[in-house]
């Protein structure tokens, strides 16, 4: 083998060390690149069993260069960060076709590292932690096997990584415990564009014809008490003022609120909760209704919203406390909330509707039942509504007469809006999945609804579903029990749609899998929030010289533990008798120019050096043929090795 030319046991571990890597993107890759991968590792294998040559250059420079193409087709419309990795990967992929050197290896090797870390970027469970580390054992030993000089077997480079990744682990465990964390140098966008039921800041329900649900976890919540019913888990997160007849939106940012309104019901009791949010890439907060108490470092809009100073590109926590009303006074007069009343042209049936209505019932309470009531009476509540025209109110209310959240709602803020009622339509998420093992809550995207809020000067703004009357099956249970007969539910999450709903073994399972990681996300991603108590809890008062010596002692005895073991892999095991006494001879005559050499016998050794020196011949025969007895004929009594070295010493005195 060439000294710069790989092993083949070093080849077949620069193999795994991109494939372990790349697993966990397969999910989110275009479907392409997992077939150039193969391609490109299949290639490579060929070349290996000698059958195939190495690619030329310009084979190389045109998989490249398509393969960039296919990348910009594949997220013509943005992608973020996903785009990057895409090419990443792809090559990563393409990078063992040229692989046979050292330095070919050495660059795989360490891209492949890098790929291994922007695993996180899509996936921070347990279970991805576990996978991630286990390819960063494989890249080790797959670099460790660079500089082999012959072959040995596969396995024995993994057992000296797992030697050498040993002693890092506790001291990874101190670092985490002790040093505080630091904000990334630097943040990427994530993935947008989909368009799934996360929360948006418009809201255009006509103009989807088929919502599909996505299972994503949308946030996780622990209360500090008793977790509220099902019915009052209203999570406000974004307020909608505006109406061009299509959209409702913000055309204007609200005011941010330096103290909390004075028009909270005070004898309400509070409720306190940890709220651990899901990267978003949005600035708001969702909530319970309403805010108790104001959070330091965070935004309180006039809407009554809570936001973060910048968008939420990583997960996020936060300990907040909030009162369980349905409505709020916040002061102003009609003319204050003249935004809430604006109607653009068109929809005009629905607006006629709204008059007479609001004539023959001629008050805000009737006039309500009345709507919700009709809604109750005829409307039918699905996930797979017709497609709304040009004038989805009228549409909606004298035509197709079904719909989901976003259509009950907009429709209902329409129509209190057409008869002088404030009216503003709110988006979040209701309800959520009670997990049993560690008695916290789990939102998801499809959890996402959207609701009316209305204004009446002795009340304030006061919240109002519509969804309630047409399907109060929707607030009264979990969203998975309820759209769980529905065709659009879960389309694109097809396998978790048997598994999340399923109320047996496999749920427990789920549960179970779910609880860990919350743990997971909560002490471990999370730590940073319990650190100082933690510490303090432990240690006390935390000091620099206490800091000092919690960093030091621990990595004093890992690295005097870890020098012992080198150590005493590197003693010599202890000689017999006999062998200490051939080792004597060797050393005697090694002075005297004649070494024994690499691979030769006692026997010959004696025999050739006897033919040399004549006047020692007869004692190095006897040696040698005293050694042979002792070894392979039984010979190894006390008495022999006592004479071996009694002749040892004689030819050393005499030579």
């Amino acid at each position: 083998m060439k000294h710069d030319q790989l092993a083949r046991t070093s080849l077949l571990w620069q193999l795994l060390a991109i494939v372990f890597p790349v697993l966990p993107h397969l999910s989110h890759l275009p479907i392409w690149v997992p077939f150039l991968l193969i391609f490109s590792i299949g290639w490579r294998s060929m070349v290996f069993l000698g059958r195939w040559s190495f690619p030329k250059w310009y084979v190389r420079a045109a998989l490249v260069l398509l393969s960039a193409i296919a990348v910009v087709v594949s997220y013509k419309s943005g992608g973020g960060i996903s785009s990057t990795v895409a090419l990443l990967v792809t090559g990563f992929g393409l990078k063992s076709l040229e692989m046979y050197k050292k330095r070919d290896a050495l660059v795989v090797i360490f891209v492949a590292y890098l790929v291994s870390a922007t695993a996180f970027l899509f996936n921070q469970s347990i279970l991805m932690a576990v996978y991630v580390f286990i390819a960063i054992l494989v890249c080790t030993t797959s670099l460790l096997t660079v500089n082999l000089r012959k072959e040995v077997k596969f396995s024995v480079p993994l057992r000296k990584t797992a030697l050498l990744v040993l002693p890092a682990i506790p001291l990874m465990l101190v670092l985490f415990i002790l040093v505080p964390r630091i904000g990334p140098l630097w943040q990427m966008g994530l993935d947008t564009s989909a368009a799934k039921t996360g929360l948006s800041e418009q809201m255009s329900p006509g103009d989807i014809t088929q919502l599909t649900r996505s299972a994503e976890i949308a946030f996780r919540v622990s209360f500090e008490g008793e977790v509220p019913e099902q019915e009052q888990l209203y999570w406000r997160a974004i307020v909608l003022n505006d109406f061009d007849g299509r959209t409702w939106y913000n055309d204007t940012l609200p005011s941010d609120l330096k103290a909390l309104p004075s028009g909270l019901n005070r004898t309400t009791t509070r409720i306190g909760y940890e709220l651990i949010l899901e990267a978003s890439d949005r600035k708001f907060i969702p909530v319970l209704e309403h805010l108790a108490q104001l959070p330091s470092g965070l935004k309180l809009s006039s809407d009554l919203t809570l936001s973060a100073p910048a968008k939420l590109r990583q997960r996020s926590q936060y300990n907040l406390q909030s009162y369980l009303v349905n409505q709020i006074q916040t002061g102003g007069n009609l003319l204050s909330h003249s935004r809430q009343l604006i109607l653009p042209e068109g929809n005009d049936k629905a607006k006629i509707l709204a008059r007479r209505w609001w004539q023959e019932t001629g008050d805000t309470d009737a006039y309500l039942n009345k709507l919700l009531q009709e809604f109750n009476r005829e409307f039918v509540y699905t996930l797979k509504p017709a497609r709304l025209g040009l004038n989805p109110i009228d549409q909606f209310l004298f035509q197709t007469q079904e719909g989901f959240c976003g259509h009950f709602s907009s429709a209902t803020a329409f129509m209190l809006r057409a008869v002088g009622i404030p009216a503003r339509v709110v988006t979040g998420y209701q309800g959520g999945e009670l997990n049993p093992f560690e008695n916290y809550l789990l939102v998801r995207q499809y959890d996402a609804h959207a609701w009316v809020e209305y204004w009446t000067e002795q009340s304030g703004w006061i919240r109002i579903d519509p969804t309630a009357y047409v399907a109060p099956e929707r607030i009264e249970q979990p969203s998975d029990e309820v759209l769980s007969n529905e065709e659009q539910f879960l389309a694109d999450n097809p396998f978790l749609s048997t598994a999340i709903l399923n109320k047996g073994w496999l749920s427990a399972i789920r549960l179970r899998m779910e609880a860990l990681n919350y743990g997971w996300q909560r002490w471990v991603l999370g730590y940073h929030h319990q650190q100082n108590s933690f510490l303090s809890e432990i240690f006390g008062q935390i000091t620099p010289l206490k800091l000092a010596l919690l960093l030091l002692i621990p990595f004093a005895v890992v690295i005097a533990a870890t020098t012992i073991m080198i150590l005493k892999t590197n003693v010599p095991s202890r000689l017999d008798p006999v062998d200490r006494a051939i080792m004597k001879l060797s050393d005697h005559l090694y002075k005297q120019g004649l070494q024994r050499k690499p691979g030769e016998t006692v026997q010959n050794y004696c025999k050739r050096v006897a033919d040399i020196r004549e006047e020692i011949a007869t004692l190095l025969l006897q040696i040698g043929g005293l050694y042979e007895q002792i070894r392979y004929a039984d010979g190894d009594t006390e008495e022999t090795q006592i004479r071996l070295k009694t002749l040892v010493k004689a030819c050393c005195k005499e030579f």
